[in-house]
């Protein structure tokens, strides 16, 4: 099993595996929290799910989550062939965007062949088992996920994503400042400039510099 976090949210890889159907899949559903995420590498079938079916060949991309009955019947003449991963998700209610868009959505069907790169990368890492795979493959479901997410809500597709915030550029926004104008700053404009009291400057000035304002602003001056 490999554990890994997307967003911050639990994962768990319990299986993935390549295989050819030369029989039929009985119906079944999973559990809570499951998920299998499955490409249909070449082949031809038949995937059913309650009253609907769906044709299935190379490039066909579907998802199975939570209590979603389906079975697979394959074409004994021209068998399919499948890489499918098995992953398990934990934890609270997320509001994370993505992650919420992928557990809420307990079935999906595609076509889409550019997945299939994705799900042969983790494949061969697994058999590999080179040093540090589990991290490599924990990488690559991430992105996996990402890319399948996109697919489920692609209104959403355009929207920037900004998760730089001001407490995040405060140390190069403080380097920047000494680096280009250090004659003419005061404690004031830094403290504007980074969003901070004049005291708490000082006292982050100390903390991650060991130095105060007038220390970091002598030092910058020498260095001119």
């Amino acid at each position: 099993m490999i554990n890994f976090k997307w967003n911050e949210y639990d994962f768990s890889l319990i299986r993935f595996d390549k295989g050819i159907f030369y029989h039929d899949m009985v119906g079944h559903s999973h559990s809570k929290n499951s998920y299998e995420l499955h490409y249909i590498v070449s082949g031809e079938g038949t995937l059913v799910t309650g009253d609907t079916s769906y044709p299935l060949a190379k490039g066909n991309f579907f998802v199975t989550g939570p209590n979603v009955y389906h079975k697979q019947l394959t074409n004994p003449n021209n068998p399919m062939i499948e890489i499918f991963i098995y992953l398990q998700a934990s934890g609270e209610k997320t509001k994370d965007a993505l992650v919420s868009a992928f557990l809420s959505t307990h079935f999906f069907f595609c076509r889409e062949k550019e997945l299939g790169r994705y799900f042969e990368e983790i494949l061969v890492e697994g058999s590999s088992k080179r040093f540090g795979y589990k991290s490599a493959i924990g990488a690559m479901l991430q992105l996996l996920l990402i890319r399948i997410t996109r697919l489920y809500v692609p209104h959403l597709n355009n929207i920037v994503e900004d998760n730089d915030n001001l407490n995040d550029r405060r140390f190069l926004i403080i380097e920047e400042a000494f680096i280009n104008h250090p004659e003419g700053l005061t404690l004031g404009e830094l403290s504007g400039l980074i969003g901070l009291c004049e005291r708490q400057t000082q006292r982050l000035l100390q903390k991650y510099y060991g130095k105060s304002f007038t220390e970091k602003k002598e030092e910058a001056l020498r260095r001119e």
